[in-house]
């Protein structure tokens, strides 16, 4: 864990921690192996790939080619059709990255590309149609980066099972010592298209120490199948999902849903941040945009299985009812699942949900203790510092007014240590449908509406007790007067009468409205700003856009070269250039003109790289010297 992560989670809990000592805080995730930044390449090997005048013709050939230590160039614009395999590498060291011949060009680290990027990128596109995906690791595969590529599938393509599996979900990976580990997803255009039936996810993350990171997930949407732009069953983690756009029908991103091949596995130590998490209205029957094909309709983020996870500072927007295939327009489902009891070690535990903004849902937070077979129990749960705007049954819910989902930020049943502390809440229901007695509940320093729904239901409230009073001595009954544990609470709109037995000690307010509160409820703002300020920060190194720009040699000549070579700069603003040998050094550099005559006789024969640079950009030539 970062300083930087410490510092952001541990001030969150300060409150809870002084007031509910009882009431244990989730673990945070472990998530320090993973590497985000981008690696120096000094040292690394070139390989180039195009259609002419490359090393390579064939990217399947360049990959089986390359060893630890290889920057994979593709032509951006190129197109590279098939199912590529990612094979297990012994030899050499570092990591393998595949990276368009522009990525000097793409956005800075901690900004996600957009489809306005993809001239920027070579085009990956599996054109099978039994729905075999562009990419997929080998058995023990490693260290592969994928940076800056557009990944899809032809049109032709009426059921794609998924553009990319990191790890095997199946029999094949029984075991831990085959899964696959240290991939990353880099600043890539990943993306279905609506021509089909069928577009399952992007990736699947059945591996271990993976990162997806400002990339951009589109039109994953299937009909009358889940669909995610990222999931995970096989892969014990660690994972980091950091600063994307995700757009998915089903789920934007879960973890869980199927039985893992892996005996006891669970995935953990997940950290998910600063994502946008979006479905668009043209998906949704009925309305102005409709674009005219039903995908079916589920959550935002969901848990079916998943230890120690950290959901910080994303942005959940658009999530409405699909009855009966879809789901009742939640934001985030916790339920954990073992999956007809094929996986019983299945569990929800130790997930802070913390510092995100949700907006135009049907309904917020559903979490579930236990499967209805026996199961493991959900527990220590810490939701935090989030907004939520716009939870509108009216709009968005199921139509069920009498019914748990229209509108109720919570609904809750039977987990254990769960704290709700410091939300500011909109929401249209009731705050709490509570269907299992629990253990360990907190609801602390929230701000919610407390006015009755259209089905007649209001605040704290679980099915055949009245509201408040008589739903917490019943649901919640460890919560006391004294313990205060239902503490400090504006419930806008609320009758402080049926909330007479938490009074004396534990103090709550019932306001008209939500203007001018006490200081100290709701949202603490400047915790919310600096979780979506949050950028990853990585040394100032020589990495993959150094060198990765080459181009056709029209601006080199002659090459190859013997004892000299003439150079025109490929863009206007290029005043230098640097001659890099196949380890990384500089061997020559100089200003460069509007033709520049170098000389090479120093040189011993092979393969450089001639780097012309601005303060901006950076092209790079390749020039082989033979006498």
């Amino acid at each position: 864990m970062t300083p930087r992560l410490v510092l952001v989670v541990v001030a969150f809990f300060v409150t809870s921690t002084l007031l509910n000592a009882q009431v244990p805080l989730p673990a945070l995730p472990r998530t320090e192996s993973v590497e985000t930044c981008p690696p120096d390449t000094t040292g690394y090997r070139r390989i180039t790939v195009g259609p002419v005048g490359r090393d390579h013709t064939d990217l399947q050939a360049a990959i089986d080619e390359a060893t630890l230590g290889t920057v994979i160039i593709l032509d951006a614009g190129a197109e590279f059709a098939g199912s590529f395999s990612l094979p297990e590498k012994t030899i050499g060291s570092g990591w393998i990255i595949l990276t368009t011949s522009r990525a000097a060009e793409l956005p800075p680290i901690n900004t996600y590309v957009t489809p306005d990027h993809a001239a920027l990128m070579p085009r990956i596109i599996t054109t099978n149609t039994s729905g075999l995906p562009a990419f997929y690791t080998r058995a023990r595969a490693h260290h592969y980066r994928l940076v800056g590529l557009e990944i899809t599938a032809a049109t032709t393509v009426q059921e794609s099972y998924g553009l990319m599996f990191f790890g095997d979900a199946s029999a094949a990976q029984s075991t831990l010592d085959v899964v696959p580990h240290h991939l990353v997803i880099d600043h890539c255009f990943v993306h279905g298209h609506d021509e089909g039936t069928i577009m399952k996810f992007g990736v699947r993350l059945d591996c271990a120490n993976a990162a997806v990171l400002d990339s951009y997930f589109a039109d994953f949407h299937s009909i009358g199948f889940d669909a995610q732009a990222i999931a995970g069953v096989n892969g014990p983690g660690p994972f980091k999902i950091m600063h994307n756009y995700l757009a998915a029908s089903g789920e934007n991103i879960m973890f869980g849903g199927a039985a893992p091949a892996i005996a006891g596995l669970v995935p953990s130590d997940i950290e998910i941040r600063r994502n946008v998490l979006f479905k668009p209205f043209s998906w949704r029957v009925g309305h102005k945009t409709y674009a005219g094909k039903h995908w079916t309709i589920k959550n935002h983020f969901e848990l079916k299985t998943g230890r120690r996870v950290l959901f910080d500072g994303n942005t959940l927007e658009n999530c409405w009812a699909d009855l009966p295939i879809g789901q009742s327009g939640y934001a985030i489902l916790l339920t954990v699942r073992n999956e007809g009891g094929k996986a019983p070690q299945a569990e929800v535990s130790d997930v802070t949900i913390s510092n995100n903004v949700v907006r135009r849902v049907g309904a917020g937070i559903t979490l579930s203790g236990t499967d209805d077979t026996p199961s493991m129990r959900t527990s220590r749960i810490h939701i935090v510092n989030n907004r939520f705007i716009d939870i509108d049954g009216s709009t968005y819910g199921d139509g069920n007014d009498a019914g748990p989902n229209v509108g109720t930020f919570l609904k809750i049943g039977d987990p254990e240590n769960v704290i709700v502390d410091r939300n500011s809440i909109s929401q249209s229901g009731a705050i709490t449908w509570a269907y299992k007695p629990m253990n360990g509940f907190v609801f602390t320093n929230n701000v919610a509406n407390c006015m009755k729904s259209a089905g007649g239901y209001r605040g704290i409230y679980g099915p055949g007790k009245t509201e408040g009073n008589g739903t917490l001595a019943y649901y919640f009954a460890d919560i006391t007067d004294a313990n205060k544990r239902f503490e400090n609470n504006a419930l806008v709109g609320g009758d402080p009468s049926f909330y007479t037995n938490y009074a004396t000690q534990s103090r709550n307010i019932f306001p008209a409205n939500a203007n001018a509160l006490p200081s100290g409820i709701g949202i603490d703002r400047n915790q919310l700003d600096s979780a979506f300020a949050f950028k990853r920060r990585c040394q100032s190194i020589t990495s993959v856009p150094d060198a990765a720009a080459v181009t056709a040699d029209t601006h080199l000549w002659p090459n190859p070269a013997s004892n000299e070579v003439t150079l025109a700069p490929c863009r206007s603003d290029i005043t230098t250039y640097r001659i890099v040998d196949a380890a990384g050094r500089t061997v020559s550099s100089g200003p460069l003109c509007e033709r520049t005559t170098i000389s090479t006789s120093d040189l011993g024969n092979g393969v450089y790289t001639i780097l012309q640079q601005s303060p901006h950009h950076c092209v790079a030539l390749r020039l082989v010297i033979a006498r």
